[in-house]
């Protein structure tokens, strides 16, 4: 049994389920264009695990999507709050930072997203931090790796020293990084969201299964 069940994932556009080249649209490397699909996010496929795995809760299971594409971390730590009290949840799933992250750096990144976390757990909230995604080199939108490995590593430290869970979907995706990052070397695939939805349900069956 679950022992909390009003979820918010909060995040940017792999929060909200952008995807390139989705499924059925075509397009390609150089042509494709972003296009949110709220049903392959992965709190949507997160949501369906959960009620099926914990029947007896489904209809008290919430997941609030509140992702949103091109935002930078500095503009959702002004926005978190206020989703934060809207939602009313007992659990946070933060992911944030990757837009941005060549101009902040791994450092100032990690110290904002410590700011959110202190505001979720000050209200008793759980908090689950997900490691950012790995990239794709030589694509239209593809990041640095080892400012994404760096700014994981901070992250995971931070987690740690304040009581909330990393998920770190960066070690666990990079072995399959050229099926689950699309083809603007950043967003995830379809099955990129089932896979981060599989890493963060058995982090949940982990930490909130009583």
């Amino acid at each position: 049994m679950l022992s909390r069940t009003r979820f918010l994932a909060f995040g940017d556009s792999i929060t909200a389920g952008e995807v390139t080249a989705p499924l059925g649209l075509g397009g390609g490397p150089r042509n494709a264009s972003l296009v949110v699909l709220p049903s392959a996010s992965y709190p949507s496929q997160l949501l369906s695990q959960l009620q099926a795995r914990h029947a007896s809760q489904a209809s008290s299971i919430v997941m609030t999507n509140s992702g949103r594409s091109g935002e930078t971390l500095l503009e959702g730590r002004e926005r978190f709050p206020g989703e934060l009290a809207a939602s009313q949840a007992e659990v946070v799933l933060l992911m944030e930072g990757v837009s941005g992250l060549p101009v902040a750096g791994p450092d100032i990144s990690t110290d904002v997203m410590r700011e959110m976390v202190r505001q979720a757990t000050g209200r008793s909230v759980r908090v689950f931090i997900g490691s950012m995604v790995p990239t794709i080199e030589g694509r239209s939108r593809s990041q640095r790796p080892a400012e994404l490995v760096t700014y994981n590593m901070r992250l995971r430290q931070m987690a740690g020293e304040e009581n909330a869970v990393f998920v770190d979907l960066y070690s666990a995706l990079l072995p399959e990084a050229s099926s689950v990052i699309g083809v603007d070397g950043l967003h995830p695939t379809e099955v990129g969201y089932k896979r981060i939805a599989d890493i963060f349900f058995a982090s949940i069956q982990t930490h909130l299964v009583k």
